[in-house]
């Protein structure tokens, strides 16, 4: 076991939210590259401490990573504002690892639900922006097409008012019922859908889901990597049978999305 060092909450901007932790091995397998993660809570809550475990487990196999916290979304803040915190994020970590004597160039990005969607609209938009540059992006349960009506309906359909709710902050246009699919929202929606932004020059995509998922539909997933592979971008799918959007009930294949990311660190960190 790697001995660790842990960095946290590195304020990166002048708002409360804006922090970040960093986890440093004592030993790094990789002085080049992070694994960086960003917490679910469908934009509007949770914490990075969701992801600490994580950290923990790949600091002590030698890798470098950080978890941050980001504003949540509301009249004044959308998907855009917390994409522009990555950034800012990305600036402090850089900065503070080269104190510590590390030349981080390279992120896997990683994240659940809500994270997961930022991270693959991070690497797939902010890629000739980003300060640490995003070679792969690892994601749980990720929102990858905001414009279908079936996202994040539920099995009864009950999370309807929360979902326009939350998709006209995320997004920055107010959404109903009645305006969802006119041309204008479906706009909108589009520009905050990884699908959207899928091309031959993605970085290399791992997705691990849930089959049971009520709030991200199976359906979105399949499509999104039909579509990756059109595009001949690396991509690994992982299928958590038995669990739903909080993937609580497959413990095995939570070692294999671990081991899929440390396969995706050897491989993208050289």
């Amino acid at each position: 076991m790697n001995d660790m060092i842990l960095l946290k909450d590195i304020a990166y901007g002048t708002h409360e939210r804006q922090t970040v932790d960093i986890f440093l091995p004592e030993i790094p397998c990789s002085d080049s590259g992070i694994i960086f993660y960003v917490h679910g809570g469908g934009w509007t809550m949770g914490d990075k401490t969701v992801h600490h475990p994580d950290a923990e487990h790949f600091c002590n196999l030698g890798y470098i990573c950080a978890s941050m916290n980001y504003r949540y979304i509301d009249k004044e803040t959308n998907i855009f504002d917390e994409l522009d915190d990555i950034t800012s994020a990305l600036k402090t970590v850089k900065i503070t690892l080269a104190e510590h004597g590390f030349n981080v160039e390279k992120m896997i990005i990683s994240g659940g639900s809500a994270g997961g969607h930022l991270s693959l609209m991070y690497a797939y938009t902010r890629m000739n922006e980003a300060p640490i540059k995003p070679v792969a992006s690892c994601v749980y349960c990720p929102a990858v097409d905001c414009s279908k009506t079936d996202f994040l309906m539920g099995i009864s359909g009950e999370f309807e008012d929360w979902k326009n709710g939350i998709l006209s902050f995320a997004a920055g246009v107010n959404i109903n019922k009645e305006n969802f699919s006119d041309e204008t929202r479906q706009t909108a929606l589009k520009k905050i859908s990884p699908v959207t932004y899928v091309s031959e020059n993605c970085v290399p995509t791992a997705v691990f889901q849930g089959k049971l998922d009520d709030l991200v539909p199976n359906e979105h997933i399949k499509n999104f990597i039909d579509i990756l592979d059109e595009y001949g971008i690396k991509n690994d799918l992982l299928i958590y049978e038995n669990s739903g959007h909080a993937l609580d009930k497959n413990p095995e294949k939570v070692l294999q999305a671990k081991e899929i990311i440390r396969k995706y660190s050897e491989m993208y960190f050289k």
